[in-house]
């Protein structure tokens, strides 16, 4: 009877030019293998394609802008048809687009994402023309709710960006125009701090699950900011000017400050949200002793001492960050 090989699993480590250097500077490969396989990783022909898609979507950009301030500019000029009739138009030829390309290529997508921002033009045109009398949240609401679709199916961070800032300008406006919030001002950030929040762990969660399109590390670290400066605010506001209707909202920032830091250092371990997340904390501390000293001393010493403070501070900052950073490196090896 023939013997069964056993079969060895092999972990799968994808090649990066971390990686790369730090095989070299192990001993493990040469100079010239070093140089080799970064060439494969990053060929010369890649600024091509990065510059590229970097003049395709300014184009994009510039000329969504070009319509927008076309129609502000010429408005009065313009017949009700030629307005509908040119945003329904490029409308359609933004969704023709996508349907030719697809969506697995990156014009594709831009064409979608075009086809979402005329929507917003679109709805603010028939709310000019007809002069509905409606609230602007009611514009963006509808505008968010339009291109959800797209959104999901697109499978595009920009598009999805989008789709978020509609949202977040759809809540602001209905919190400050409906006047149905009567809480303290500063509690006004409580609800952009649970709707971001909620958007981050859903997309965490997707991440972790294997959706491919949430895998770039750049769109955590951009949600994550958004988060941590909706949660600074009233902090930051209780500390320099403290009311008893500020405490929901100076919790939920010392709260979601904390859970954050331990997330992405124990847990998830990405240090470029994790700097932002010290960055956080070192903002609300540097607030702290400003407030400290600001009506006990002369203002000449209270310059001093917060320069001083803010050197040793953020030195602090950076060190702390380095040795986690350090650790983590360690654990990976």
């Amino acid at each position: 009877m023939s013997e069964e090989i056993p079969q060895v699993k092999f972990e799968v480590i994808p090649a990066t030019r971390r990686v790369v250097s730090r095989l070299y500077f192990a001993g493990l490969i040469d100079r010239g293998v070093r140089e080799r396989a970064l060439e494969i990783l990053y060929p010369e022909r890649l600024w091509k394609l990065w510059t590229s898609r970097l003049l395709l979507v300014l184009g994009a950009v510039l000329t969504l802008t070009g319509i927008i301030f076309f129609f502000a500019a010429n408005w009065d000029r313009l017949t009700d048809f030629m307005k509908f009739g040119m945003i329904e138009a490029g409308l359609v030829l933004c969704l023709v687009g996508t349907w030719h390309y697809g969506l697995d290529r990156l014009s594709g997508r831009i064409l979608l994402l075009s086809a979402g921002v005329l929507v917003g033009v679109f709805l603010s045109v028939f709310g000019q023309v007809y002069q509905t009398g409606a609230d602007s949240w009611t514009i963006f609401t509808g505008w968010s709710a339009l291109i959800l679709g797209w959104v999901l199916v697109a499978r595009f961070v920009p598009l999805w960006w989008v789709w978020l800032v509609v949202t977040n300008v759809a809540l602001g406006s209905f919190l400050g125009q409906t006047g149905l919030w009567g809480f303290h001002e500063m509690t006004i950030f409580i609800p952009f701090s649970l709707l971001n929040g909620t958007v981050l762990a859903v997309r965490e969660f997707a991440r972790a699950r294997g959706v491919s399109w949430l895998q770039e590390p750049w769109s955590r670290l951009v949600l994550t900011l958004g988060v941590l400066v909706t949660l600074l605010i009233p902090v930051s506001a209780a500390i320099f000017d403290y009311d008893e209707g500020m405490m929901p909202g100076f919790l939920l920032g010392i709260a979601g400050g904390g859970f954050l830091y331990w997330f992405f250092r124990f847990r998830l371990r990405d240090m470029w949200c994790f700097s932002g997340v010290v960055l956080f904390w070192s903002i609300l501390m540097e607030n702290a002793f400003i407030r400290l000293f600001d009506r006990s001393m002369d203002e000449a010493a209270v310059l001093l001492l917060c320069a001083l403070f803010t050197i040793g501070l953020f030195a602090l900052a950076c060190w702390h960050v380095m040795k986690v950073l350090k650790k983590k490196e360690a654990d990976d090896a």
